[in-house]
């Protein structure tokens, strides 16, 4: 494969096109993160009553499993270092693969997974406002550990000079939300089926992760998810406005899309 060639497969719409998507993720990235401590609120009594209320509905459905989650994961030690490395590393660094792995490969459903990537921090955002929430790490009376080298996160409640931080963001984990953008996106285009279940798999494996870590309790999760689908719903809405935006679904819309740009070889120049 010649190196035009090599860039044509990766750059199909040119590097000017690849730089304007870089500086608009970073810049919703950035605008995500200061509109997240912007609504971090002064007084934090309300989000530890949330807290308390989400942990007494999974107590009346006898379903907090979060202490024996993480309980279980410290015994076992390497369960435990598993989910705090993914805490710390997966979200962020996971997140700018796959969004690497969708624009290369996959470049005519990126305008969809982009816009429903920005749907779902707009959301997040709203929920953080309407419902801060602290996270199961900070009750004390469920006695998690709530220690860096278990959770993989920040322990302090305040930091006044981090205009990017809130400790209250718990409802909905945005970590499983964006893994449940990602892996459905990618594991509708991806052709292996072992790919595919790993992909599926990928947002219950989160899930495991921000519990056993005790920044999360489960149902922030399934809020998660259910966010990811309105966010899903909303980049529908878009790509029906703008074609460009639409999910190309199958393992097959990059080549399509690349076999769409050549140009016919007509009989006089064949």
């Amino acid at each position: 494969m010649t190196g035009a060639s090599l860039r044509d497969r990766l750059l199909s719409r040119g590097a000017l096109d690849l730089l304007v998507q870089l500086l608009l993720l970073a810049g919703a990235y950035t605008a995500w993160r200061w509109a997240r401590g912007t609504v971090a609120p002064d007084d934090l009594g309300a989000a530890f009553a949330n807290a308390r209320d989400l942990v007494s509905l999974e107590r009346s459905m006898h379903t907090l499993v979060e202490v024996d989650v993480q309980g279980w994961a410290i015994d076992t030690v390497w369960p435990a270092e598993v989910a705090r490395w993914g805490y710390a590393n997966l979200h962020f660094k996971g997140s700018c693969l796959a969004l690497l792995v969708t624009y290369f490969a996959f470049r005519g459903s990126f305008g969809f997974l982009r816009n429903t990537v920005f749907a779902a921090m707009a959301i997040s955002v709203l929920c953080y406002w309407l419902y801060p929430t602290a996270p199961p790490r900070f009750l004390e009376e469920l006695g998690l550990d709530g220690g860096t080298s278990v959770t993989g996160n920040n322990p302090l409640l305040s930091d006044p000079d981090n205009p990017f931080f809130n400790p209250v963001a718990a409802v909905p984990s945005m970590h499983v939300g964006l893994a449940s953008i990602f892996a459905v996106t990618l594991g509708l285009l991806v052709r292996p089926r072992w790919l595919k279940a790993l992909l599926f798999a990928y947002p219950l494996f989160m899930t495991y992760i921000v519990v056993a870590t005790g920044n999360h309790y489960w149902i922030d999760a399934l809020f998660g998810a259910m966010v990811a689908a309105a966010a899903a719903g909303v980049a529908i809405g878009l790509g029906r406005l703008n074609p460009d935006w639409a999910f190309r679904g199958g393992p097959d819309s990059a080549e399509g899309e690349r076999t769409a740009k050549r140009p016919e070889v007509t009989a006089a120049t064949a």
